[in-house]
C-alpha cells in the first residue's frame, strides 16, 4: 500500500437503535439540534485572507492527506469506558477502549468529544502505523467547549484529554495493547511559522496536500468555519464530484454531479478518463463519490484524482464556486512565504500592546 492511499477506519461499525441514541448524545452535548456531522470545515484561502493572517493571530498546520474523524468517548451504564469514531457519513464505529482522566486511579471520561484525522505513516521498509492527529476539543466530560477561543480549547485538549492517555499507555501495556492506533497532538506552529511546516511536510511519511490556518482565538465552527482556511498549491486543487452513468453499457459517459442539498444534484460536466483509468468502462461506478484534480489543460479541466467513499456527498455547489474563486484568486506558496515577515512583525506588535495593557495600573 502506497502511502498516499487512504487509511481503514478501525473498529465495529453501529447499526439500529444505539446509532439513532448516539447521534443524538453527541448533537445535546454541542447544543445542536442537527445530528449530521458536526466537524468544522474550512474555506478555501484566496488573497483577502493574507490581510487577515496579518491583522489576526492564527495556527498554521500541515494538512495531512487522511480520513477526518470525531472521536466521542464515554462511559456505558456498566461503568465501562467506550469510545467512537465518527466520519463524514456520521456513521460511528465502536473501540474497545476508553479514555482516561487519571491513569492511577482508572476514572474515564465521559461524554467528551474531540476532533482530528486519521492518518497512515508508511516507512521505506514497508511498515505502516496508524495514527489519530488530534487538532481539537469539542466537550469534555459533558461540558461544551465550543464557544471558548481555539487556544483555550488545545489546553483541554492537552491537559485533561492526552496527557492521562500517554500517561495510561505507559503504565498499562494491556491498555496500550488494546489501541487501534497511536495518537498524539497535530503539530502546530504560529502562523508567521509558514516556512518551518513546508520545510517539513516532504520528511513526513504520510501525504499532506497542502496547509491549514486556524484562528488562536475563534470559537468551533459547527459546519463550514470561516475561521478555518484551507490552502493547497494550484495543482493540488480538488473538487468532489458525484459520478452518473449514462449512454450505452459498451460505450459509458462519466456525468460529473455537484451536490444541491437533501438528495439533489445538478450535472456540472463530463469527465474525460486517462487511459488508466479505461477499467472504469468494465466496472463503471455509478454513484461513487470521487476527487478531481484542477488542470486547465485538461478537457473540461478536472482530472480524476481517486475516490472518495469516505465523504456521504459531493462538494456542494457553493463549495465548488467558492473553490474557482480560489483557484482565480489564489495565492502561490511564494507569495505566502513573503507575507511572513509582516504577519510576525504585526503579532509582535499585538503581543507588545497586549503585555503594556497588563502592566498599565489601573
Amino acid at each position: 500500500m502506497h502511502a498516499a492511499m487512504m487509511p481503514r477506519i478501525p473498529g465495529v461499525q453501529v447499526r439500529g437503535p444505539e446509532l439513532f441514541t448516539l447521534r443524538n448524545t453527541v448533537a445535546r452535548l454541542l447544543g445542536s439540534k442537527n445530528s449530521g456531522f458536526s466537524g468544522a470545515q474550512p474555506i478555501s484561502f484566496t488573497a483577502k485572507h493574507i490581510e487577515e493572517l496579518k491583522s489576526e493571530n492564527y495556527f498554521v498546520s500541515e494538512k495531512a492527506d487522511g480520513i477526518r474523524c470525531l472521536m466521542f468517548t464515554t462511559v456505558n451504564s456498566r461503568g465501562k469506558g467506550e469510545t467512537y469514531l465518527i466520519d463524514r457519513h456520521n456513521d460511528y464505529y465502536f473501540l474497545n477502549f476508553g479514555l482516561p482522566k487519571d491513569a492511577r486511579s482508572g476514572a474515564m471520561h465521559y461524554d467528551s468529544l474531540v476532533d482530528g484525522e486519521l492518518v497512515l505513516d508508511t516507512y521505506d521498509d514497508g511498515k505502516q502505523v496508524l495514527w489519530f492527529l488530534l487538532f481539537d476539543c469539542m466537550a469534555v466530560d459533558g461540558k461544551g467547549l465550543v464557544d471558548r477561543p481555539y487556544h483555550k480549547r488545545l489546553g483541554h485538549l492537552r491537559e485533561f484529554i492526552l496527557n492521562p492517555f500517554r500517561e495510561a499507555v505507559r503504565r498499562d501495556p494491556s491498555y496500550a495493547s488494546r489501541q487501534p492506533f497511536k495518537m498524539d497532538l497535530k503539530k502546530l506552529q504560529l502562523a508567521y511559522h509558514l516556512k518551518m511546516v513546508f520545510e517539513e511536510m516532504p520528511t513526513l511519511k504520510h501525504k499532506s496536500d497542502g496547509i491549514i490556518f486556524t484562528s488562536k482565538d475563534a470559537a468551533y465552527g459547527l459546519g463550514t468555519c470561516n475561521k478555518m482556511l484551507k490552502w493547497k498549491p494550484a495543482d493540488e486543487n480538488t473538487v468532489d464530484f458525484k459520478v452518473k452513468v449514462i449512454g450505452s453499457h459498451n460505450k459509458p459517459t462519466f456525468v460529473l454531479q455537484l451536490w444541491t442539498g437533501g438528495y439533489e444534484y445538478v450535472d456540472h460536466g463530463i469527465l474525460k478518463l486517462s487511459p488508466d483509468e479505461e477499467s472504469w468502462l468494465r466496472d463503471p461506478p455509478d454513484g461513487r463519490i470521487i476527487e478531481c484534480r484542477y488542470d486547465p489543460t485538461w478537457p473540461a479541466q478536472w482530472r480524476f484524482h481517486r475516490f472518495r467513499d469516505d465523504k456521504a456527498n459531493a462538494n456542494h455547489i457553493n463549495t465548488y464556486e467558492k473553490i474557482m474563486i480560489s483557484i482565480g484568486d489564489g495565492v502561490s506558496k511564494e507569495e505566502l512565504l513573503n507575507s511572513a515577515p509582516e504577519i510576525r512583525a504585526r503579532y509582535k506588535d499585538r503581543e507588545k500592546r497586549q503585555q503594556e495593557q497588563r502592566n498599565t495600573p489601573t
